[in-house]
Parts: C-alpha cells; structure tokens; sequence
C-alpha cells in the first residue's frame, strides 16, 4: 500500500469536499502549465500495462510523467518525495492550499 500525499483546503484532507479545490478551478489553473496535461486516464507501460480511469493532471519531468489525481476536492500524489514534493508545495501556494500527509502531517 502507498503513502499518499495530498493538497487540500481542508483542515484535514479527509474534509476536502467540504472545502473543495474544484475540477474547474484546477483545469484553469493547469491549463496555464506548460509541464502538466490533462487526461481523463493515466496509463503504465512495463511487464504488465495498466490503465487507470479518473482525472489526472500529469507533470512531465525529465523523462518521467507523475499523476496528480483529482478526486474529492483534493490532488493526491502517491509516494510523493524530492522535486515532485516540491511541485505539490509550490502549486499548493498558488491555489491557496496545503499538503498534507496520509496521517494529517503538514509538509
């Protein structure tokens, strides 16, 4: 199981849908992104393929694509840590927003 982090503007990322980022608001906001797309699945290539419905905003980084998923109010990024920790900070400012851990941590 993954340890997920996530950007919310609840106090709590378990009340995210009580104060939302919302799905319109994030389209915006990434559309002016030149380094993230959006997609309504998210795919891995490798010994076995994998498709995930949902919706994604995926940040193209070096020669990697990391899945900021929208679901409840919130982004969440599983097992996010180094520069993508630092992505989710920065975008978290700018939406007026915090990250926080599965455990409630503040980063």
């Amino acid at each position: 199981m993954s340890y997920d982090i996530h950007i919310t503007r609840a106090n709590h990322w378990t009340d995210s849908a009580d104060n939302p980022i919302s799905l319109e608001e994030l389209k915006t906001y990434f559309a002016a992104k030149k380094d993230f797309e959006y997609s309504n699945l998210f795919s891995i290539a490798g010994p076995f393929n994998i498709s995930i419905d949902g919706e994604f905003f995926i940040w193209s980084y070096e020669d990697i694509k990391v899945p900021f998923s929208y679901s409840k109010g919130r982004i969440t990024v599983p097992e996010a840590e180094g520069e993508v920790m630092d992505k989710m900070k920065e975008i978290a400012t700018e939406l007026q927003a915090i990250v926080q851990g599965d455990e409630g941590e503040a980063y």
